[in-house]
């Protein structure tokens, strides 16, 4: 391959600390249409071995499972001695162990995240690139127990990066940047390979059921390489019908100084190879790089149904591989950038969408991700009252610069609402209102009345009427934008999740002479669910409580079993969870509660009755 110019790193050695005991950390990209897991110690996914996350669910909310684990392989000869040397950061095992065999890389720190929105508690303008960036470092060479047995280092500093947005024409995607420094503690890198390992796959948790990773949903892959778009993706053969669609990785090109040079600029090899090999045997890196690294052509089949009329199945890892980049120095970077790409079942032929969010991919890394994008969504704030929400946003969508125009084209808000907490992007919510810019475009139905003046002067007003006391709402205002036809894109809106905001109805808090309290489920029944939340779900409510209250539960013998100090002017509510003050479950029986408003001095008493 063509000798690159890759960049220098002064310094570098500065960022590699001592490490005392790893600790590992996962987060969970989830500003799109994915939930996409990784780790500080560069493995993608979770391999289903981390309770509570998902590996790549994708769509979002579907309980569809595209990916076991991934993660780069980096493979060169050393350039004193000609010794061939191959670091992985994951490797064909049922289980793993980070700075393990096979699990080759260090975490150097947890997980930083970083954001283009103004509303993200991470906003960060100066070095965001997406709507939300992780930034990953690991190494190869320094582990707080010693090297993994067999593996002998590079003396590779990573910096991994990934990118997301919830734009739609691009939210199907995660773009993986990679930038590999040469520290130089064995010298200068010859003959260099880079491969993403990707363990593709297609199940559904309904279908297969709770014990998910131990299902043999994996003898159901399929999986396929398009060479136009260096796309290796997978589907499963139609046994889980609940798993449609598609997942891939894709090589998306190089990074050199400041020139971005798309993937059909070098050589990119689709692999694949059976899942048990090298699992019961470790193999040496020399043989990896006479079987698998040195190939230069796309010679590796499809796993399809033809393929497997006349071969056994062999549950195939699929691996794409670019390289040999000639020689990488010490202190030289090398920076290639891949991207997780989902697709739903296409109208025309099955992958076309799962094609056209790739060739969005490759536009967003080609235009260095200045991408067309909606204005952000408003800060919002709500506040209940009885049978009511009042939503306040502001209006700072309305100067928002689209980064792919550099005009303002903002058009307007939409506001929506959905009963429960805040969930998948297109779960259950309701449209509420469209406000649009009276100008040459859309409905011009104007924008909302702002508030004249008080603590939301300058921002509009929008109250939501009939919503039903002591339920759960969540709440969401988007910003939309005129579109862009030269791209093809129609109006662009931005996503509900950006300031989704929950909240239970309830009468806004007063102070009275008397407190008319209202105390339910009563009787409780440990068995029994409030009809409409799980907010109510092992819990006891105190409603119409007034700003500042203690609320007070005793048994009929004067013992007290829970005290509570209510502070809080936006709600008039709050929850026993049926533990007392020592952390007991309480018993069954009769209560008797005191409230008490601390600023009128007004009190409360009742009776509950708590019922196995």
């Amino acid at each position: 391959m063509k000798r690159m110019i890759f960049r220098a790193v002064a310094g570098i050695f500065a960022v590699v600390p001592a490490l005392g005991a790893q600790t590992i950390t996962y987060r969970t990209v989830n500003i799109g249409n994915s939930l996409f897991t990784v780790s500080n110690f560069g493995m993608l996914g979770t391999s289903f071995d981390v309770p509570g996350s998902v590996s790549w669910e994708y769509p979002r909310g579907s309980n569809t499972e595209r990916l076991d684990k991934a993660g780069l392989w980096i493979a060169t000869k050393v350039n004193d001695t000609d010794s061939i040397r191959i670091t992985t950061t994951v490797y064909n095992s049922p289980s793993f162990t980070p700075g393990g065999q096979g699990f080759e890389f260090s975490a150097m720190d947890t997980i930083a995240e970083r954001s283009i929105l103004p509303t993200s508690s991470y906003y960060d303008p100066a070095n965001a690139v997406s709507e939300q960036d992780f930034v990953i470092r690991f190494n190869d060479f320094v582990w707080p127990t010693g090297p993994p047995p067999e593996h002998r280092p590079l003396g590779a500093y990573v910096e991994m990066k990934t990118y997301a947005w919830s734009y739609s024409y691009i939210d199907d995607i995660v773009i993986v940047d990679v930038s590999i420094v040469n520290l130089g503690t064995v010298g200068a890198w010859r003959e260099v390979y880079v491969g993403m390992y990707a363990e593709l796959v297609s199940g559904n948790r309904d279908f297969w059921g709770d014990d998910f990773a131990r299902t043999p949903f994996f003898q159901h892959k399929r999986v396929f390489y398009n060479d136009t778009l260096k796309l290796a993706y997978e589907r499963n053969d139609g046994t889980d019908v609940l798993a449609t669609g598609f997942g891939g990785v894709q090589f998306l090109g190089v990074i050199s100084g400041d020139r971005y040079i798309p993937a059909d600029s070098f050589d990119v090899v689709f692999i694949w190879w059976p899942w048990e090999t090298g699992r019961t045997t470790y193999l040496p890196d020399a043989w990896w790089w006479d079987n698998y690294m040195t190939f230069q052509d796309t010679i590796f089949p499809n796993v399809d149904d033809a393929y497997l009329q006349n071969n056994p199945y062999p549950d195939p890892v699929a691996f794409l591989k670019v390289g040999p980049f000639d020689f990488v120095g010490v202190g030289e970077t090398l920076h290639v950038v891949f991207a997780f790409v989902g697709g739903t079942e296409g109208v025309v032929y099955p992958e076309e969408n799962l094609f056209a969010n790739a060739e969005w991919a490759r536009r967003a890394f080609l235009s260095r991700y200045v991408l067309p994008a909606p204005p952000p969504s408003p800060h919002l704030v709500v506040r209940t009252d009885r049978n009511r929400a009042e939503l306040f946003f502001d209006p700072s969508p309305e100067e928002a610069v689209d980064p792919n125009t550099g005009e303002k084209d903002f058009e307007g808000y939409r506001i929506w609402r959905r009963r429960g907490e805040a969930s998948a992007e297109d779960s259950g919510w309701v449209l509420l209102a469209t406000f649009d810019v009276v100008d040459d475009f859309g409905f011009n139905t104007g924008l909302p009345v702002k508030v004249g003046s008080g603590e939301f002067a300058g921002w509009y007003r929008f109250v939501d009427e009939g919503v039903k006391d002591g339920f759960t709402y969540t709440y969401a205002v988007t910003s939309f934008d005129r579109g862009n036809p030269d791209l093809g894109l129609e109006s662009l809106e931005s996503s509900r999740l950006q300031n989704a905001t929950t909240v239970v109805i309830s009468p806004a808090p007063r102070s009275r002479r008397s407190l008319n309290i209202r105390v339910y489920p009563n009787p409780y029944r440990f068995s029994s669910l409030f009809d409409g939340s799980t907010v109510f779900d092992r819990v006891v409510v105190f409603d119409n409580l007034p700003p500042r209250a203690r609320i007070q539960l005793f048994t009929l013998s004067g013992e007290r079993v829970w005290r509570y100090e209510h502070d809080d002017p936006f709600s008039s509510r709050a929850t026993w969870n049926l533990l007392t003050e020592h952390g007991l479950e309480a018993a069954p029986g009769l209560y008797i509660w005191v409230v008490e408003d601390l600023t009128t001095g007004a009190m409360a008493r009742g009776r509950l009755m708590v019922v196995k």
